[in-house]
């Protein structure tokens, strides 16, 4: 397994999404069950694109249920851009600060602005959507690093040596420079006068 790495950005983060939604939705699924949220995920992104009454079919609930995916899918891709960026060390706390800020934005403003037509009600609904972003953060991230081949972000890693290397030979250019001015006090002095 440990052979098996994946060369493609876009792919790893698809995969690393999706690893992140699966996740997320068993979470969901469990606290839903136990009646400590609303509505799942299918519910909450079906009601984007159809009335809350017609996603009781399963067909209809299925649809809502891949458009979850499919933006868990893309916010994994952004997520390996981030990484590449920005580096992969502390991936788990920028995986985290990814999640809760798509919960911000998701849960504040899109309910503000009338995207869903199902919006959860209860306190108890908040706290899970804010757990369960923190879970699709983490498993997000984490499936990333972990499926990506070091190659994917070598480029940052390379980047920095390079600009190390080039601080270092300016900084010893520098250093000659300044050596070469007043190697004599005295004869600084009698220049001056």
């Amino acid at each position: 397994m440990s052979k098996l790495k994946i060369k493609d950005s876009i792919l790893v983060g698809i995969i690393g999404g999706l690893i992140g939604v699966t996740c997320m939705d068993i979470s969901n699924i469990i606290l839903y069950r136990n009646r400590r949220t609303e509505a799942l995920y299918g519910h909450l992104a079906g009601s984007m694109i159809m009335k809350p009454a017609k996603l009781k079919k399963g067909k209809n609930f299925f649809i809502g249920q891949l458009f979850h995916m499919t933006v868990g899918s893309v916010l994994g891709v952004g997520m390996t851009e981030i990484l590449k960026r920005f580096g992969k060390d502390h991936h788990i706390i920028k995986g985290l600060f990814l999640s809760v800020t798509t919960w911000g934005f998701l849960y504040n403003f899109g309910q503000r602005m009338g995207f869903y037509r199902t919006n959860p009600r209860l306190t108890k609904s908040s706290y899970t959507a804010i757990w369960h972003h923190l879970i699709y953060g983490l498993a997000t991230s984490q499936a990333i690093v972990t499926l990506a081949d070091p190659s994917v972000f070598s480029q940052k890693e390379f980047s920095n040596e390079t600009s190390n290397s080039a601080n270092r030979a300016l900084s010893s250019n520098i250093r000659t420079v300044y050596s070469d001015v007043n190697l004599n006090p005295s004869e600084a002095t009698s220049n001056l006068n």
